[in-house]
């Protein structure tokens, strides 16, 4: 709590009146201090009493209650981060550092955001993050600070903050991690023809990935064919349907030594055959 105490003006006129009635009486006064008049100066007192009363000067005094600014700590609480082992008490420790560090800040109120997991949707990092938004003055916004694996499925093309924003991603310097990546995959094809798959493999981590990775695609979990994909490049997979109903197809990319986890290294994908009536 502040207090303060100060002088304000609440003219009973508008303040050029004002201006105008302090010039006119300054003309009036100056002729007789010109002359040295007798009594000029209880006309001058007179005069200043007037323009005073018409000023209407206040005294205020008012009690400010400081608010502090508002730390927002976004903690990803995804399946995602359990699947690299020590991940998930890396983040508890950051977590915890962190709560421990901006406690002791003066002027700061800290508020933990947890983003579950999202089931089918993913990790949604930025819708938590907005709900959080709402409830929170944009004018006491300090910053965010964003604690997750960065596997997030939900970041806008242009995010509507203004506000600094800090990822803590856990992990060491030069880790790599390989990913399969399915980008297109048609979820019918006729009986008979190929459908054609989209997929890539990823080697996160490293500045300009090269060579290429063994792909072993396996058909209703039963028999195996295996293709190179060069890795960080898109590449087309023709499949061929050979009944109707759903055909179940395990792709899984061979491991990268010393990768972080082989967690992203598969995918399934169902496509359903139909016959051409």
């Amino acid at each position: 709590m502040q207090q303060f105490t100060s002088l304000d003006l609440a003219p009973i006129i508008p303040l050029w009146l004002l201006a105008a009635a302090a010039g006119l009486s300054a003309l009036a006064l100056l002729p007789g201090f010109l002359r040295r008049a007798r009594g000029v100066w209880w006309r001058a007192a007179a005069f200043a009493a007037l323009l005073l009363a018409l000023a209407n000067p206040r005294l205020v005094e008012e009690t400010r209650e400081v608010r502090p600014d508002i730390a927002l700590l976004v903690v990803d609480a995804s399946d995602s981060t359990q699947l690299v082992p020590g991940r998930a008490a890396a983040m508890e420790a950051a977590r915890r550092d962190l709560e421990a560090r901006l406690g002791r800040l003066d002027n700061l109120e800290l508020r933990v955001v947890v983003v579950p997991e999202g089931g089918n949707q993913g990790t949604r990092l930025f819708t938590a993050l907005e709900r959080a938004l709402a409830e929170t003055p944009r004018a006491r916004l300090a910053g965010v600070l964003a604690l997750s694996d960065g596997q997030v499925h939900d970041v806008p093309p242009t995010p509507a903050l203004d506000a600094p924003f800090h990822l803590l991603l856990p992990g060491r310097p030069g880790e790599v991690d390989r990913r399969l990546r399915v980008i297109e995959a048609p979820g019918f094809g006729i009986v008979g023809r190929s459908v054609e798959l989209r997929v890539a493999v990823d080697d996160l981590g490293l500045d300009n990935p090269t060579g290429a990775a063994r792909l072993t695609i396996r058909r209703d979990g039963a028999a195996s064919v295996q293709e190179s994909v060069p890795v960080g490049r898109e590449h087309r997979i023709a499949v061929p349907i050979e009944r109707g109903g759903p055909t179940v197809l395990e792709l899984v990319a061979e491991a990268r030594p010393g990768e972080v986890s082989e967690a992203n290294n598969r995918a399934v994908i169902t496509i359903n055959g139909v016959r051409d009536r």
